[in-house]
């Protein structure tokens, strides 16, 4: 019998295959979300089935009915991306419904969450409860997600089965396991701290923004007093703020608070 070859799949939309049986064949793919699945200890990659991109580390734990909150698994540079997720999530208790309060577009009226993953998609919008999937189940690529519950902004895990993995589900033993209980508590706990630090930074922005405002309608004012001026100018050369000291990425540059950072967050929000 020859030996298995990945079956190379290619053109069409990557979701459009979600509803096919996973292939028993893999290939080296794009790092995994997960520390520890990747090929070897300085790889860029990790083995992932070719029919569906899904991490073969985290299909066989998703087999065998395993699934976490913990964000410390998780690679360093996805840790705050889940925060940002979970933060757009109204998380409660393990049997109930957690809504997605994130961004629903307009003309679908579907929930999106913004994430460019170039090496598993070319899709800039992503399902929360498939995002969900990835965070908890484990990386399973494009694998389609149900609901046991029929609500299609609930992202509950508890709630969300991979289709066609071959998972092992028991809401039981997941309800009542004090390791899950331990680390949802640890998830609300960080997803509050990151929602406080957020607003903090904010807050920061708006006020350097405003008091760059200030400062320019002091030293623009032809009424302003020659020694007000003077002074003003002088105070900011000596803080390293002075227009002259700026570079062209400095966000206080920006005379007033734009949307572009959420543009390029929901770059089809609108389409």
């Amino acid at each position: 019998m020859a030996e298995a070859q990945p079956a190379k799949r290619r053109g069409g939309h990557a979701y459009g295959r979600r509803n096919q049986q996973m292939s028993n064949t893999a290939e080296e793919g794009d790092l995994c979300l997960y520390s520890g699945h990747s090929i070897g200890r300085f790889s860029g990659h990790s083995m992932r089935y070719d029919s569906h991109q899904a991490c073969v580390r985290c299909v066989a734990s998703a087999r065998e009915g395993r699934m976490s909150f913990d964000i410390n698994r998780l690679l360093k540079k996805n840790r705050i991306k889940a925060l940002k997720f979970w933060s757009q999530v109204e998380i409660g208790d393990p049997d109930e419904c957690w809504e997605w309060k994130g961004c629903i577009n307009k003309r679908t009226h579907q929930a999106q969450f913004a994430w460019r993953r170039h090496g598993l998609s070319s899709s800039t919008q992503h399902h929360p409860q498939r995002v969900a999937m990835w965070f908890t189940w484990g990386d399973l690529g494009f694998t389609g997600v149900k609901t046991t519950c029929g609500n299609k902004y609930c992202c509950n895990p508890f709630h969300l089965i991979p289709q066609n993995v071959g998972v092992f589900v028991d809401h039981d033993s997941y309800l009542e396991s004090f390791e899950l209980a331990c680390e949802l508590h640890s998830l609300k706990q960080q997803v509050t701290e990151f929602i406080m630090e957020q607003a903090l930074k904010e807050q920061d922005r708006l006020d350097a923004a405003q008091e760059l405002d200030e400062r320019a309608a002091l030293i623009l004012n032809p009424d302003t007093p020659f020694g007000d001026v003077y002074e003003a100018v002088m105070t900011d050369l000596l803080a390293g703020r002075h227009i002259s000291q700026t570079e062209p990425t400095d966000i206080n540059l920006l005379s007033k608070p734009t949307d572009a950072g959420e543009d390029e967050e929901n770059p089809t929000e609108d389409y």
